[in-house]
């Protein structure tokens, strides 16, 4: 893989975004067992998938829950790989942390420091100085949860409050504010929650978006990217994870995945510039 990405810097660097970030959360049992029987197999099928799409990803979402589970080999994984992968590409650690203050450094820490993330994904439920840690590294991305893609989404980001407004909008309301001193700030907003897409508005058209959802989830591409177009947001990642890396892995699964990726850039793109 090394060549490759020698050849990446030098060579195929793009101005025109193609808007794709590819989800590594790794399930084996979905995985073929032509891949499941080689040693350290899970490294070996991030490799192949990073060999086979690094030309046309903005960025890779490492979810770090997937790698922790596999406790100090899933670690050691993110050592080799992470190294590997080309500076242009956005390397997101999708932790969802959020803590107390003292806790937050160690975490900011080890993602920007030890791993040398180049974004992360952070709850606010703790409030600011639970965040606050990650912001002081000002070369990074912040992307905060405001509302996610899951069902339960519902039980506390859309409760109403004494002001009119549901919680997530009182989130994007301070992560502007936040973002006003820091400049670092991103948001993460779910592709399934159709009725809501208005709330990105053009406010937040300089912030960078993270739009998990797509694909298994069943969230609206066509729907989220027109509205992001129709306000000119140009700074967004269309995460999508399972329908990339397990669909039709019959074969070379580089080809099957490149294959699985190029066409969900195709749609982006054929829907965001046309």
């Amino acid at each position: 893989m090394e060549k490759l990405i020698v050849k990446r810097w030098t060579e195929n660097k793009t101005e025109k975004k193609n808007h794709l970030c590819i989800g590594l959360d790794i399930y084996p049992e979905l995985l073929p067992s032509y891949i499941t029987f080689k040693k350290d197999f899970v490294e070996y099928f991030i490799e192949g998938v990073v060999e086979a799409t690094y030309e046309i990803v903005d960025a890779y979402k490492f979810n770090m829950a997937f790698f922790e589970s596999m406790g100090s080999y899933g670690l050691k994984i993110l050592e080799n790989i992470l190294p590997k992968i080309p500076k242009q590409i956005v390397k997101i650690c999708d932790a969802k942390r959020g803590d107390i203050g003292s806790s937050s450094r160690m975490y900011a820490k080890g993602i920007y420091e030890h791993f040398r993330f180049d974004a992360v994904t952070l709850n606010p439920f703790l409030g600011y100085d639970s965040l606050e840690p990650f912001f002081r590294y000002i070369n990074k991305t912040n992307y905060i949860l405001t509302l996610t893609s899951n069902p339960g989404a519902k039980e506390f980001q859309k409760l109403k409050l004494n002001n009119g407004k549901s919680l997530f909008q009182e989130v994007i309301s301070k992560v502007k504010s936040w973002n006003s001193k820091h400049k670092n700030l991103g948001i993460v907003f779910g592709a399934t929650q159709k009725s809501e897409f208005k709330y990105l508005d053009k406010e937040l058209v300089d912030m960078p978006l993270l739009i998990p959802g797509v694909g298994h989830q069943g969230g609206d591409l066509e729907g989220i990217i027109s509205h992001l177009k129709k306000n000119n947001f140009k700074n967004f990642l269309i995460n999508s994870s399972r329908d990339v890396l397990y669909t039709n892995l019959n074969g070379d699964f580089r080809k099957c995945v490149f294959n699985n990726a190029n066409q969900l850039k195709l749609k982006i793109l054929e829907i965001y510039y046309t």
